[in-house]
């Protein structure tokens, strides 16, 4: 993240984007963003949801989604003009010049093909490498990126990696064709605190081996340290404070990167001390699992051993773990998703399922795509 030319490799100057639904009027997206990139630099847009961040990184590879379009400014990446190319001359720039590593690998990859297969495709469709070139690149790439037996990975499905294991095999498929510039879309969101850490060292160290340009688009502020050399901070659409990452996160000028930069750091909630002695939810000796029951009544794999907890009326328990610590399970079991095999559940002291809701970690895999949320919000409370 240092040593980078001073010549801008990208340039956006006065980008404006804007959407409309059927035949409604225009909405300004994005309003007049100004930023550039050197060689070998990495930036970082950040900005609460809805913040334009995402929009902006798309409009770099020439893409905006349905019902917007890129309104006017200008547009250069790696010596392109691409506002000025056309459907044929964006196929070539996209996945050869500049890459682009999704938030959700898991929705992402195609479940029917083995991830070797989707990994070279990017350098056999643009003629980079030939087949087998294109293997022993992408083997060379899983072991850059300290994924498991780097090669054997490959013949697996998506469904047999963890979260943190597709997004580091996104990435590898990203840097195949060796893109001169490479757009992280908030790829760590949904993964824990311990696999993050995993995962933005294997980007570090394919940055500084790669060499290849980076915009990293988050609403992180950790990761903004870890990561970027410059930041341009969004709100609605507009760059509110520009500079270098360590000047914006300790010495921010202006109201909204204080205010981001505040809330960043975690604030300890006050307790009620007068809390009911009895239990709302009481889990005693939980027990859950997959596979075959076995003969001691058990599934033939553990993932919940014994957990006991007390939850009372008006208290949050928080249940903290890395990926596979069994907490999305438990949680299923006490909801009644996810059948138990051992242990009680007692619920306002009756000994009977609990009625509870639970909401998912992503309401996008979630949620009806071919209905409006105001219509699926009242069929699905």
């Amino acid at each position: 993240m240092n040593g980078y030319s001073t010549l801008p490799l990208i340039t956006v100057r006065n980008l404006c984007l804007t959407g409309s639904r059927a035949a409604g009027p225009e909405t300004t997206i994005v309003s007049n963003v100004s930023f550039d990139v050197a060689e070998g630099e990495m930036l970082a847009l950040i900005g609460e949801s809805g913040s334009g961040k995402t929009s902006i990184a798309l409009a770099l590879t020439g893409y905006a989604r349905a019902g917007c379009r890129i309104a006017q400014g200008e547009l250069r990446v790696a010596g392109h003009d691409v506002r000025s190319m056309d459907a044929g001359e964006l196929r070539s720039f996209r996945g050869k010049t500049i890459a682009y590593i999704a938030q959700n690998a898991g929705a992402a990859f195609n479940p029917a093909l083995p991830l070797m297969e989707q990994v070279i495709e990017p350098a056999l469709t643009h003629h980079i490498l030939r087949r087998k070139e294109a293997v022993d690149h992408a083997i060379a790439l899983f072991e850059m990126m300290a994924l498991p037996t780097p090669h054997t990975i490959g013949a697996r499905y998506p469904h047999e990696c963890s979260g943190g294991q597709l997004q580091r095999i996104m990435a590898a498929m990203a840097l195949i064709t060796e893109p001169e510039v490479v757009i992280f879309d908030e790829p760590t969101t949904a993964l824990d605190v311990t696999t993050q850490i995993e995962v933005l060292e294997a980007f570090r160290v394919a940055m500084r081996k790669c060499g290849f340009t980076g915009v990293y688009v988050t609403h992180d502020l950790a990761i903004v340290a870890q990561m970027a050399d410059r930041a341009v901070v969004l709100k609605n659409g507009s760059v509110q404070e520009e500079g270098p990452t360590r000047q914006i996160l300790s010495q921010p000028t202006q109201p909204y990167t204080r205010q981001l930069v505040a809330a960043s750091q975690p604030q300890l909630r006050n307790h009620n001390a007068l809390q009911p002695a009895t239990p709302l939810l009481d889990v005693q000796n939980l027990m859950v699992g997959y596979g075959a029951i076995m003969a001691n009544g058990h599934p033939r794999y553990t993932i919940v051993n014994n957990v006991s907890l007390p939850v009372r009326a008006g208290e949050t328990l928080g249940i903290i773990g890395e990926s596979g610590c069994g907490k999305s399970t438990l949680i299923r079991a006490i909801a009644g998703i996810q059948p138990w095999s051992g242990g009680n559940m007692l619920l306002l002291a009756s000994p009977s399922p609990p009625k509870l809701r639970t909401v998912p970690p992503s309401s996008a895999s979630t949620c009806n795509w071919s209905r409006r949320t105001r219509i699926w919000c009242l069929i699905r409370p």
